[in-house]
């Protein structure tokens, strides 16, 4: 293959990623679905969607939360009730859409969330590409779908950031994991996929080191009450202590800058 003939299939991938994304923005009306992808793990990319989840829905929204690590979920154990099936079970041709969904209940809120189950424990193949199909059934009925994904850019990562309305790239101001952060936001622009900005978390400090000159949409501050929550199964808005979080008025900020810049499609 020559030099020419290479990059002109790069090219062609480029627009054909271009022309998917935006085929499925305008496809679908309703919920603006919402990824948060990470290079690294253990940068509170799912403390950071479940209490987004949680700010979203105190402020009148819709939500529901999407568990898309199929490795190592975790979203379950926020559930104050849980469905029949997961969507790992629907993934696998093995149930419905009306059985996955549970139920988060936060102050006078909820919202609802599509737990996973590893496909390691259960030893069984999904198809990614059906999630196609339940985002199209389920953007009709939420303001916001957000995705929850597991580190790194596999296939169960790419194929539903390629479904995404918009991406942040999550990551922590310390240099291991904004390597990785950079890693996400190349494949992602090869790809023809733009984001919105990096949320960067467990922030010390009134100044950013590496993200300075970057595009942050969000800053969440380092914050023992939001990992202690996360670690009990709470966000930090269930606390009646809540008020002591460093954090929690950084997420009822996100929250408000989303529905702002990324209100939902009402449709015709």
């Amino acid at each position: 293959m020559t030099g020419t003939t290479a990059e002109s299939l790069a090219e062609l991938r480029k627009k054909l990623g271009r022309l998917v994304s935006e085929y499925f923005k305008l496809r679908y009306k309703g919920a603006k679905v919402l990824s948060f992808p990470s290079g690294k793990g253990g940068v509170g990319k799912t403390a950071i969607t479940i209490n987004l989840a949680a700010a979203l829905a105190i402020k009148g929204k819709k939500v529901l939360v999407m568990d898309l690590n199929f490795a190592l979920p975790n979203i379950h154990m926020f559930l104050d009730e849980a469905p029949s099936a997961t969507l790992t079970h629907y993934l696998g041709g093995e149930t419905e859409l009306n059985e996955i969904i549970g139920e988060v209940a936060v102050r006078d809120a909820r919202f609802d969330v599509a737990p996973s189950e590893s496909i390691v424990d259960l030893k069984k193949k999904i198809d990614i590409e059906k999630l196609k199909d339940a985002i199209s059934l389920l953007k009709a009925r939420y303001d916001y779908i957000l995705f929850d994904h597991a580190p790194g850019l596999s296939k169960y990562v790419f194929y539903p950031v390629k479904l995404s309305d918009h991406v942040f790239i999550v990551s922590a101001d310390v240099k291991p994991a904004y390597m990785d952060a950079m890693r996400v936001l190349k494949l992602l622009e090869a790809s023809g996929i733009n984001h919105e900005g990096f949320i960067v978390n467990m922030v010390k400090g009134s100044e950013l080191k590496y993200f300075a000159a970057m595009n942050v949409f969000a800053v969440i501050p380092h914050d023992n009450h939001l990992k202690k929550a996360f670690l009990s199964g709470k966000t930090v808005f269930h606390s009646k202590m809540g008020f002591l979080s460093p954090s929690r008025k950084f997420f009822e900020k996100m929250a408000e800058e989303i529905i702002h810049t990324f209100p939902p499609d009402v449709g015709d």
